[in-house]
């Protein structure tokens, strides 16, 4: 029995060297443990998944908040060809294309305007002139001027609307701007313009084109004289 053992032993050390010798070969050090290359494929598979579900999620949440945007400046712009029908008083909607503000105003003197702002604040108006002429105390005491000339024709212009939400400038998120309009006048991407309507609510026919950080790209174009604005995926000029 004990020559069996002993006859045994070179055997297995024999056994135990071989197998450490097909390790080598293979690549594997016998103490360690590393990532295969099944492994190390299940991982990149994975994070592809990963990127091919997050990034359109991420882009279509974008392309969600522009619409939004686009619906936001479309409401400004019918709100403005209405109350111009019903008033009958010219209204625009002025853009300020670099900034990315937009806000309505109407087309009335310096007094109604300012008057309209106070009966918004619950204020009474402070800007109304006395009537029945002017008072001349040389005189005497109640003797008074009477003017024979016409009044004077106030200047009109336009100012913001009385309304404290759309008579102020709504802006564009950081991640959005405004890319330009097209119009009769031409293509413009700077500075201030305006869509205006007429006391009918007709206008000229425009393009306004809004962008995102993800270069998604919306356009609103308003109709001369159907009361629509169509949006439209895309650039104005595409």
């Amino acid at each position: 029995m004990a020559a069996q053992q002993y006859a045994s032993k070179p055997r297995t050390t024999a056994t135990r060297a071989s197998h450490m010798m097909q390790l080598l070969k293979n690549g594997r050090a016998p103490s360690t443990r590393g990532f295969t290359l099944i492994e190390l494929i299940a991982v990149i598979a994975i994070m592809g998944m990963i990127f091919a579900i997050g990034i359109p999620g991420l882009s279509r949440s974008q392309l969600r908040g522009l619409k939004v945007e686009a619906e936001s400046i479309a409401a400004s712009l019918e709100f403005a060809r209405q109350r111009a029908i019903m008033t009958g008083i010219p209204h625009r909607v002025l853009i300020d294309l670099e900034e990315g503000g937009y806000r309505i105003e109407w087309l009335v003197t310096e007094d109604r305007a300012f008057s309209a702002l106070e009966d918004r604040d619950g204020n009474p108006s402070a800007l109304q002139e006395p009537v029945g002429g002017i008072e001349d105390d040389s005189a005497g005491a109640g003797a008074q001027l009477v003017n024979f000339h016409p009044p004077a024709k106030e200047e009109r212009d336009y100012y913001p609307i009385a309304n404290r939400q759309l008579g102020s400038f709504t802006w564009l998120d950081d991640s959005r701007y405004f890319v330009g309009l097209n119009s009769s006048s031409g293509w413009i991407e700077g500075g201030d313009v305006e869509i205006s309507f007429d006391i009918d609510g007709t206008t000229e026919y425009s393009q306004i084109e809004i962008s995102d950080s993800d270069d998604n790209h919306l356009t609103l174009e308003i109709e001369p004289i159907l009361d629509r604005i169509r949006r439209r995926s895309g650039g104005a000029r595409s």
